[in-house]
């Protein structure tokens, strides 16, 4: 069972979706945006790196769709400190993956990234015990499949050795997965900060789409983010929302009203 289906340059069935089909798209926010994004503008809204990403992901998607919403898995590193429990000294790959729905009803960049923000802080403990109720619950959830899959990495190269020891290789791996394994998403956006630029990997199927209309959606998406950051960098305002005051039970119209009139009186 799929969800809504994006659209699809190619009308072909979902198993042509193979490994050796696809391809890449890359693109990357400069050093001054990237420093802006990990460092000024999350105070300004009490906001996450994932926040601002999401909501430029959504603009990009339902302007593309014309759909007011996104559905889409959403991958994490698994380490959230949620519970009390110490991984400091634990190794291995950690994962957290499940699905998210965002919805947009309003076309203000400002909104929107306050919309998305509620959203995501909606989740129940960021999403981690999906795995358990879905798989291993008495009664499985039947859940649409998404087809966008978003992971942000972080910061990887921080703890990397540096060259001329150890570093990141240029060279290409090659392919993970076996080329004819068919692929559980259409679209795949993979995220990380490297040499302090923020870099995005968009990989698709040639046998879906064409490149012209992943780079366009995938500029859409970078222009979104660009806007976003400097909106935030250009204001002087504070963006409170709900889940930043969660003890007042208070929407955010109220709050909006509450805070003019705090700002009024300054």
């Amino acid at each position: 069972m799929r969800s809504i289906p994006i659209p699809t340059d190619y009308s072909v069935e979902f198993t042509q979706n193979t490994n050796a089909s696809t391809a890449e798209v890359e693109i990357g926010l400069n050093v001054d945006r990237t420093q802006a994004l990990q460092v000024e503008v999350p105070s300004i809204y009490h906001t996450r790196i994932n926040d601002f990403l999401l909501a430029a992901l959504l603009q990009s998607f339902t302007q593309w769709t014309g759909l007011q919403q996104l559905r889409i898995d959403l991958e994490g590193h698994g380490r959230e400190s949620l519970f009390d429990l110490d991984l400091s000294r634990s190794i291995g790959w950690f994962t957290s993956l499940y699905p998210v729905v965002l919805i947009i009803n309003d076309r203000q960049p400002e909104a929107i990234l306050k919309s998305v923000k509620e959203q995501l802080r909606k989740i129940p403990n960021g999403g981690i015990g999906y795995g358990v109720l879905r798989y291993l619950s008495s009664k499985q959830l039947e859940v649409p499949s998404a087809e966008v899959k978003f992971n942000y990495l972080g910061q990887i190269d921080r703890l990397s050795f540096q060259p001329p020891l150890l570093g990141f290789a240029k060279e290409s791996c090659g392919s993970a997965y076996a080329l004819q394994e068919q692929r559980q998403y259409l679209i795949e956006i993979n995220g990380w900060i490297i040499d302090r630029q923020l870099q995005f990997r968009w990989t698709y199927s040639r046998n879906f789409h064409k490149v012209e209309t992943i780079e366009r959606l995938a500029q859409q998406f970078l222009a979104a983010l660009q806007n976003s950051i400097d909106r935030c960098r250009s204001t002087s305002t504070d963006g409170y929302t709900p889940s930043d005051f969660p003890a007042a039970r208070i929407n955010q119209k109220q709050l909006d009203q509450l805070l003019s009139k705090f700002h009024g009186k300054k």
